[in-house]
């Protein structure tokens, strides 16, 4: 996909990127829900890992008092782990900072006789694979269907739009920030005062913010701001 289609557009604006990301997306999904219907396909946690972690215990309150999924816990230590994976190979390696140079200033890369392209490629593919475990490791949390990426699909555009077109730190901040808020937006107590608001809420921060900030959170100043 990446050396017959997307390389094609990394000269051009973001915009078309998404476009041509997002309508891949739906040729994806439509060979899934040929392969394997529409309907959702349970994927249980590992029978070690479908308790209740007991926090209340841990810390000398009452037993019972706060509690936790297991493998929602695992989940959250797992993305972090990856997450920093992530974050030390851009920033700490020399294939990582080539990477980055390229983004900024790809021709200049180029001459130095640098095969970006390629390096490109590979990062593509990582980003594959991480992309892959986190939907395997959340199929327990939510049963998989063929429309299941597309739901994260939008989501993860939010996310990146609102940290900053190209900045990893940005969508980690921006990640967390509307994840929390979400999820204060889902409590009865909220939905009761403004029903619906949860399925709302982050799209609302984010045209906030962008009518503020149009180049995100942590985005570099001149990207998104034409």
């Amino acid at each position: 996909m990446e050396r017959g289609l997307i390389r094609h557009f990394y000269k051009r604006s973001h915009a078309e990127q998404i476009l041509v990301t997002f309508g891949l997306a739906i040729v994806l999904q439509e060979i899934v829900k040929s392969q394997f219907g529409a309907n959702p396909i349970p994927q249980p946690a590992p029978e070690v890992a479908r308790g209740m972690v007991d926090f209340g215990t841990l810390i000398g309150m009452q037993a019972g008092g706060v509690v936790y999924p297991a493998w929602r816990l695992i989940y959250f230590l797992f993305s972090l782990l990856v997450i920093a994976a992530v974050f030390s190979f851009l920033q700490f390696t020399t294939f990582g900072m080539v990477v980055r140079a390229g983004m900024a200033d790809r021709e200049t890369v180029g001459l130095l006789g640098i095969d970006i392209d390629r390096r490109f490629t590979i990062v593509f593919g990582m980003a594959a694979v991480v992309a892959g475990l986190a939907g395997v490791m959340y199929t327990p949390i939510l049963s998989p269907d063929y429309h299941m990426g597309m739901d994260f699909l939008v989501l993860s555009f939010v996310v990146v739009v609102v940290g900053g077109m190209g900045s990893l730190p940005g969508a980690v901040v921006a990640g967390f920030l509307l994840g929390i808020i979400q999820s204060f937006a889902s409590m009865n107590e909220v939905k009761s005062i403004i029903p619906g608001i949860d399925q709302i809420i982050i799209y609302l921060i984010a045209v906030v913010i962008l009518l503020v900030r149009p180049r995100g959170l942590m985005g570099r100043k001149g990207v998104m701001e034409q």
